[in-house]
């Protein structure tokens, strides 16, 4: 068994220990020294002097690594065999950091290729690591495709473009096809340009021969295609901001099943209000979906096969959302973690990291 299977299995069992009367303890109580001291969650965070690191915690939210980045990071795909995490810079990104997951050091820097940026998310199938990039002058999308070696460097094998302007998050859906958000929006820096025009959509591309094989819509060209989660079954469930009028509430989460439309999400209008008109972070468990919004405080489930709000919550500028089998993590900038195991249970942890929008569980 490899290190970061018995990792995974170490953070599925302490998930299992936990029980309701644990809430305040967190699961200090149910773990012996050595696995205290185990890397279970990963996101970019701001440090305490304004600077920007990748940071790793325990299952108690206490710090096992904190590595520096050049500037402000994003999402993070983790390599085939969980020896490494690449860290991508968000957007315009301008780097890609191959960072060690016993360690913390950093292998290798990876730039982006002239005249593009990155957007801040990638994804890994096998040694492929694929990457969301943009074109400085247009925002026009593609994905880099990299070859990734064992000491953390990469090589851009080619490229897939033809999908559209503005995309950010994109996901390995199987060994043939990818998911794209398109965000739609054309940017200069961060300053938006096109939102009179803006066109989003979700994409699914044939990995292979770089071909678009479905592109959908939805029916407000507003809301702006940002983030992805796949469930199980690799149904795509897409996460929007809202781009139109402030007063304006629309759903901002949808399913992408196999052979059907796109379905928005379930929530009443009063519910849809309190995300602000904006996702930040989407995963999937075997049975739920979950959702933060860091501008409205909160956080919801959904239950996958319905597609209906069952629970929401209040987390302070809540961030990253991870899962795994029946279980979920969130992060938030103010430090608390949320942790939900496969009884149901949930546990409020404490950390003094401010967690930036996306984590992953190790």
């Amino acid at each position: 068994m490899s290190v970061s299977q018995k990792r995974r299995r170490l953070l599925l069992s302490s998930l299992g220990l936990l029980t309701t009367g644990a809430l305040a303890g967190g699961w200090r109580a149910y773990q012996n020294e050595a696995d205290k001291a185990k890397p279970a969650f990963l996101g970019c965070a701001k440090t305490s002097d304004g600077s920007f690191a990748v940071t790793a915690v325990n299952t108690n939210g206490e710090v096992c690594f904190q590595t520096s980045l050049p500037g402000r990071g994003h999402g993070i795909a983790i390599s085939h065999n969980w020896s490494l995490a690449y860290v991508f810079a968000r957007r315009p990104g301008e780097f890609i950091e191959s960072v060690d997951l016993e360690t913390g050091t950093v292998r290798k820097t990876t730039s982006p290729p002239a005249g593009k940026f990155f957007y801040g998310h990638g994804d890994v199938l096998g040694n492929q690591l694929f990457v969301v990039e943009g074109d400085i002058s247009t925002s026009v999308g593609s994905i880099g495709v990299y070859h990734t070696h064992r000491d953390g460097s990469l090589t851009r094998m080619r490229e897939i473009s033809g999908f559209g302007i503005g995309p950010h998050e994109m996901k390995v859906i199987n060994g043939t096809t990818l998911a794209v958000a398109v965000g739609g929006i054309r940017t200069e820096g961060r300053k938006k340009l096109n939102l009179d025009s803006m066109q989003p959509s979700l994409v699914l591309i044939d990995i292979e021969s770089g071909q678009v094989k479905e592109k959908h819509t939805l029916e407000d060209p507003k809301l702006s295609i940002r983030h992805l989660a796949l469930s199980p079954k690799g149904d795509v469930v897409i996460a929007q901001q809202y781009q139109g009028d402030t007063e304006n509430i629309v759903p901002l989460l949808a399913i992408k099943q196999h052979g059907r439309d796109i379905t928005p999400l379930k929530a009443s209008r009063e519910q849809w209000t309190r995300f602000q008109q904006y996702i930040g972070s989407v995963a999937c468990t075997e049975s739920q979906i979950i959702a933060t919004s860091p501008r409205g405080n909160c956080f919801g489930i959904w239950d996958l096969a319905s597609g209906a709000l069952i629970e929401m919550g209040s987390l302070v500028d809540a961030s990253g959302a991870a899962a795994v089998k029946d279980c979920f993590a969130l992060s938030a900038g103010s430090g608390r973690l949320v942790i939900r195991n496969h009884q149901k249970s949930i546990a409020f942890q404490s950390s003094s990291v401010v967690w930036d929008n996306h984590w992953v569980m190790l």
